[in-house]
């Protein structure tokens, strides 16, 4: 039963680390295209386009409060 939890574990920090770096990378390649000129949003898209910026602004710091939060394991008291 240990080797099958150790598994499931792994695979699912695998996944949490893959989809973070995927999110992350992407959201700098947009932000990099986006300032060298390369994207050219229509005026009338551009609201729409501000909002999904800012949608993805406050994913990017989801993630990254995900892997900096700080969590500490329970231990009961010692018995004195």
């Amino acid at each position: 039963m240990a080797f099958a939890h150790q598994t499931r574990v792994l695979m699912v920090m695998t996944a949490q680390v893959v989809l973070s770096a995927v999110f992350i990378g992407g959201y700098f390649l947009l932000m990099y295209q986006f300032m060298i000129g390369n994207v050219h949003v229509p005026e009338i898209y551009k609201d729409a386009f501000l909002t999904l910026l800012g949608v993805l602004t406050a994913g990017v710091g989801l993630i990254l409060s995900f892997w900096f939060q700080r969590q500490r394991e329970q231990t009961p008291p010692a018995n004195p």
